[in-house]
C-alpha cells in the first residue's frame, strides 16, 4: 500500500504539512486515488516540471481552472500564455494601475478600513484583511462599484470549487452559479471601458478579447483575494505571538519585508500548479502515464529540507533564493507585486495605527486549507 492510496483531501484541508513531510522523506512522486492525480513534494522535481512544458502540460483536461473560471492564462502553455500574460501583466507592475494605487490609494484604504473598527476588540480577517485584500483588486480592476464584500463573495464562491478536488456537487453548483454572476459583471464593465486607468479598459485597448477578459479576470479575482488577505492575517499573528522576531522589526522596520517572505514561504496561502504528463514519464522514481494530472505542491516545496536550511522556521536573514508561494516558471503570479504591497502596507497601518495591538486572549489561531491556507479567524484588540 503507498502513502499516497491513504491520503484524503480531508486529511490535507486539517493539517497537510506532516503529510507532505512524510511524502518528501519516502514518496515524493505519489498517486493519491482520492483526488485523481499525482502529488510532486520535492523542490527539484517540481521546477523539472516547470522548466519542461512539453511534458507537463498545462492545458489540461480535465481541469478544475478551465471549469470554475474557463480557459485562461494558466490553462495554455506558451505562445498563447505569452500573449495574454503580455496583455494581462502591465497593470499589476510598478509602473501601471497597481503602482499608482499603491502609493496613493493603498495607505488610505488601509486607514479608513481601521478607522471602523472597534479598538476594544475586533476579527481581523473579516473586518480589515479581507476588505482591503478585495477592495485593492476591485480598485485597481475597475470593478469597485460592485463594493469589497460583493468581490469577496465572488472569490469565495469560484475558490469553493476551484479546491474541489473530489468533485462535490454542490461545491460546483456554487463555482457555476458564481462564475455566472461574476461573468455578467465584468461583460457589463468591458461594455462601459473607456480610457481610464482599469485595468480591465487598459485589457479591451491592448485587444484582449471580451471572453479572454472575463476568464482571466475571473482567475484574478480566484488567486488575488485569498493570498494578500491571508498573508495579512498570518504576518499579524507571527509578529503579535513572537516576541524575538517583533523584536527585530521593531529596531529595523525593513526587515519587515523579509518577515513577508518568509511568512509566504513557510505558510504557502496558495497550494498547488496542477499539469499534465503529456507522454510516459519518469520523476521522483515514479512512473507517470501519458495524460496523468500531476500536481506540484508549493506548499512542500516551500519546506523541502534539500533545498531550504531549517526549513520550518522563519529566519530574517536567510539567503536561500526566491520561494515558491507565487508558484515558479512561465506561469508565475503576475499580480506578486501588488500582493506584496497589500500585506506591507496593511500590516504597516496595523500596527501604527495600534502600537499595542494583541491577541484576544485564551484564542487559539487555526490555520486551515490545502489549496487556499489560512487563519480562520484572528480577534485582536486595539
Amino acid at each position: 500500500m503507498t502513502l499516497g492510496s491513504a491520503i484524503s483531501l480531508a486529511d490535507l484541508e486539517a493539517d497537510p504539512d506532516p503529510i507532505m513531510a512524510r511524502l518528501r522523506a519516502d514518496e515524493p512522486v505519489t498517486w493519491v486515488p482520492a483526488m485523481e492525480m499525482w502529488l510532486v513534494t520535492r523542490w527539484d522535481d517540481v521546477v523539472y516540471m516547470e522548466e519542461h512544458p512539453e511534458l507537463f502540460s498545462a492545458a489540461t483536461e480535465p481541469s478544475f481552472l478551465a471549469r470554475a473560471l474557463g480557459q485562461n492564462m494558466l490553462t495554455c502553455d506558451p505562445p498563447e500564455h505569452t500573449r495574454l500574460q503580455g496583455i494581462m501583466q502591465p497593470p499589476f507592475q510598478p509602473g501601471g494601475r497597481s503602482g499608482a494605487f499603491a502609493a496613493d490609494e493603498l495607505g488610505p484604504m488601509a486607514d479608513r478600513l481601521l478607522d471602523a473598527v472597534d479598538p476594544a476588540g475586533f476579527e481581523l480577517m473579516t473586518d480589515y484583511a479581507q476588505p482591503l485584500s478585495a477592495g485593492s483588486l476591485a480598485t485597481v480592476l475597475g470593478l469597485d462599484a460592485h463594493g469589497f464584500d460583493r468581490m469577496w463573495s465572488w472569490c469565495e464562491g469560484l475558490c469553493a470549487d476551484l479546491a474541489n478536488f473530489e468533485n462535490d456537487p454542490d461545491l460546483t453548483a456554487i463555482g457555476e452559479q458564481t462564475k455566472a454572476d461574476l461573468g455578467a459583471a465584468i461583460a457589463e464593465r468591458i461594455e462601459s471601458a473607456g480610457d481610464d486607468d482599469s485595468a480591465i479598459s487598459w485589457f479591451v485597448q491592448e485587444g484582449a478579447t471580451p471572453e479572454e477578459i472575463v476568464n482571466n479576470v475571473r482567475l484574478m479575482i480566484s488567486g488575488g483575494i485569498n493570498e494578500p488577505r491571508d498573508g495579512i492575517g498570518m504576518v499579524t499573528w507571527v509578529v503579535l505571538t513572537r516576541p524575538e522576531i517583533r523584536a527585530q522589526i521593531d529596531a529595523n522596520p525593513a526587515k519587515l519585508r523579509r518577515l513577508i517572505e518568509e511568512v509566504f514561504r513557510v505558510y504557502s496561502p496558495v497550494g498547488t500548479i496542477t499539469r499534465q504528463a503529456t507522454r510516459d514519464l519518469d520523476l521522483g522514481g515514479s512512473r507517470i502515464k501519458a495524460g496523468d494530472l500531476v500536481s506540484g505542491v508549493l506548499r512542500s516545496i516551500n519546506l523541502d529540507e534539500s533545498h531550504w536550511s531549517n526549513p520550518t522556521e522563519i529566519d530574517l536573514d536567510r539567503r536561500e533564493g526566491t520561494h515558491a508561494a507565487f508558484a515558479l516558471g512561465t506561469h508565475r503570479c503576475l499580480g506578486e507585486w501588488l500582493g506584496r504591497q497589500e500585506v506591507r502596507v496593511g500590516v504597516e497601518r496595523l500596527f501604527a495605527r495600534f502600537p499595542g495591538l494583541a491577541l484576544e486572549p485564551n484564542q487559539q489561531i487555526e490555520i486551515h486549507g490545502f489549496e487556499f491556507r489560512g487563519p480562520r479567524s484572528v480577534r485582536v484588540r486595539g
